[in-house]
């Protein structure tokens, strides 16, 4: 590896503000066309001090009627061995109407709290906090919502560059900002109005700030404030979401390699601390004190769920976690981190097809490394590779270009430890970071699968943290292929700027909303029904109207999900977010009917339809 060049240059610098441009079109293009669904649903209710159904709104959607529970009197039916349990008095609920400046009735801090715990499990206090000013600021909308998630995937590039320049170089931080503006997996996280895109942000910064204070050549006084920034960016990048302790005990990890300074360990021991105080004190004292036991109760439903249901739950497949069945859910996850491989599982079909790809990108490796200990026609010698691909392309029954890029892509892989071999010593211990960064967060997924018995946690979001490092080692890795003979690096260059055009596909069907992998959804969703009902509502209400919702079942799955009511209200918290928050609409609950928000106008008997709700319910149908 040659020497790295940090020195940007005005060149360099219009270069990365093109990337940063074509990443911020990128994640702008359809940001809000179409509608939220379950996890954002939460959050938008979240953000505004609301629980999911309704548990701290229980004075604006009913009325609350005390009576004598007669706790004294024997019941009629005794049977043994039961517990009973005795109030003083009854709490029963009755219906009633309500309007919007009800529903937005003013939040203290215990709301908030409870709509974490109940809504979220306690989980991204910090990216709350965050969304809830943004949106004061920007409107509460579906686009200003997801627009922080844009945001902060931008600075993503941004930093990946950062990051790439100052340990590797101008050039490495360049490349690896242009595959990061691009990754299919970026922009699809920045479409939702979720903590993911803050957290590959917040731990990509702490790792920044961590590999300098290890290095530990800045002056005394940059070297406090590198320590004050890793507490900041390690200690929020927990309080918005709880597995990006898995970056942090990579750091631990790392640091058992390389740190060799007593001083050195006793600073980030301390730093550490200070680092997860901020967690501790949520779970202890704020609005994560039901999360473990959540998370204790979600594990055991999930296993259940892997033991008697499988295919058919209201969390989707959730298999056990036996050796085979996590390395199906873990080998996605790992292909396509690099983009070389990106969909390879999910398009890729046919063993014999598989099988013949890798034997094809094993023949490259051993040909490369021994091809001149192997006697062969001077004709043969630098047409080999071109042939090998081209008679294993005849052989696939389908997918032949994408098999061939598999084939190719391992080859081109096979090129990590020469780099590691090139590189100077401090290079070396840089390059172990992205390692380490690069397989821990997932391996630390599998480790957590065969703990629970289930497969459910095993999914790319959760071990997002990877990106960044990945993108910068195939960043370093596409430098290095300059340095190799020329039939090899075209054979490489090639198929990888063919694999760009199978990965904008992939892109254009996440854009197209029909992508389960990235958009969970198979069948385009429609554009948000509750702010579309939202809208009509504003436009053809009079006074003396009444709005009805739909109130279809509420199902408890847990004491956390206990609220007060017998069926949901969550379609008209929803559509009440997006009405005026001094609105004097008057509205209701239909418990006849669970599809459709309609109007009785004054003086007429014909009820007026909204909308239509079936099928629109992303995740909570």
């Amino acid at each position: 590896m040659s020497p790295i060049q940090t020195n940007e240059s005005l060149r360099s610098r219009l270069i990365l503000i093109i990337i940063l441009i074509a990443g911020l079109a990128l994640r702008l293009y359809h940001l809000d066309r179409y509608s939220i669904f379950y996890d954002e649903v939460s959050t938008m209710l979240v953000s505004q001090g609301i629980v999911l159904e309704g548990a701290n709104q229980k004075e604006v959607f009913s009325t609350r009627v005390l009576s004598d529970s007669k706790f004294w009197k024997t019941p009629d039916t005794i049977r043994p061995d039961s517990v009973f349990r005795s109030f003083t008095a009854v709490e029963t609920y009755i219906p009633k109407s309500f309007t919007p400046e009800e529903f937005w009735s003013p939040k203290g801090i215990q709301d908030y709290y409870d709509a974490m715990t109940r809504s979220d499990i306690g989980n991204s206090p910090f990216y709350y906090v965050v969304l809830h000013t943004w949106m004061d600021i920007f409107g509460l909308s579906d686009f200003s919502a997801r627009l922080l998630s844009v945001l902060f995937s931008v600075l993503i590039i941004g930093l990946t560059y950062l990051f790439g320049k100052r340990f590797f170089g101008v050039n490495t931080g360049l490349i690896a900002a242009s595959i990061a503006a691009i990754e299919p997996f970026f922009i699809a996280y920045s479409h939702q109005a979720r903590n993911y895109s803050l957290t590959f942000f917040l731990t990509l910064l702490a790792t920044y700030f961590f590999l300098q204070i290890i290095e530990n050549k800045a002056d005394k006084k940059k070297t406090v404030w590198l320590y004050i920034g890793y507490i900041f960016a390690a200690g929020l990048s927990v309080l918005s979401h709880f597995l990006t302790i898995s970056v942090l005990v990579a750091h631990g990890l790392y640091a058992l390699l390389f740190l060799r300074s007593v001083k050195g360990w006793i600073r980030m021991a301390f730093s550490a601390v200070l680092a997860l105080s901020g967690v501790a004190w949520w779970l202890i004292f704020g609005g994560g004190y039901y999360t473990l036991y959540s998370l204790n109760h979600q594990a055991a439903l999930y296993k259940r769920m892997a033991e008697e249901n499988p295919f058919h739950n209201p969390f989707g497949i959730i298999l056990p976690a036996t050796p085979l069945n996590v390395f199906n859910k873990a080998l996605p996850i790992f292909t396509d981190l690099i983009i070389f491989t990106n969909g390879a599982t999910d398009a890729l079909l046919g063993k014999k097809n598989v099988i013949v790809a890798l034997l094809a990108g094993i023949i490259l490796i051993v040909w490369y490394r021994f091809r001149d200990k192997i006697k062969t026609p001077s004709w043969l010698t630098h047409r080999f590779p071109y042939l090998l691909i081209a008679a294993t392309i005849l052989f696939y029954s389908n997918h032949k270009i994408q098999f061939a890029i598999l084939s190719v892509s391992i080859f081109a892989l096979s090129f990590i430890p020469d780099l590691h071999r090139k590189a100077s010593p401090e290079q070396k211990k840089r390059l172990w970071m992205l390692y380490i960064m690069a397989l821990f967060p997932t391996c630390f997924l599998i480790l957590m699968a065969f703990r629970g018995g289930h497969t459910y946690g095993l999914t790319q979001r959760y071990s997002g943290f990877s990106f960044p490092y990945v993108v910068i080692l195939i960043a370093l890795l596409l430098q290095y292929y300059n340095t190799i003979k020329i039939e090899y690096r075209i054979l490489i260059f090639v198929f990888l700027t063919a694999q760009l055009y199978f990965v904008g596909l992939r892109l254009n069907e996440f854009y197209q909303d029909r992508s389960v992998k990235y958009g969970y959804f198979a069948t385009p969703r429609v554009p948000n029904p509750y702010y579309a009902a939202a809208k009509i509502i504003e436009k053809t209400y009079q006074p003396g109207d009444t709005i009805y919702y739909p109130a279809p079942r509420y199902e408890i799955t847990s004491e956390m999900d206990r609220t007060f009511l017998p069926y949901s209200i969550h379609d008209a918290q929803l559509t009440n977010l997006y009405f005026p928050k001094d609105a004097q609409y008057v509205q209701a609950m239909d418990t006849t009917q669970t599809e459709r928000i309609w109007i009785k106008k004054r003086g007429q008997q014909e009820p007026v339809v909204i909308m239509e709700l079936k099928g629109k319910r992303y995740g909570f149908e």
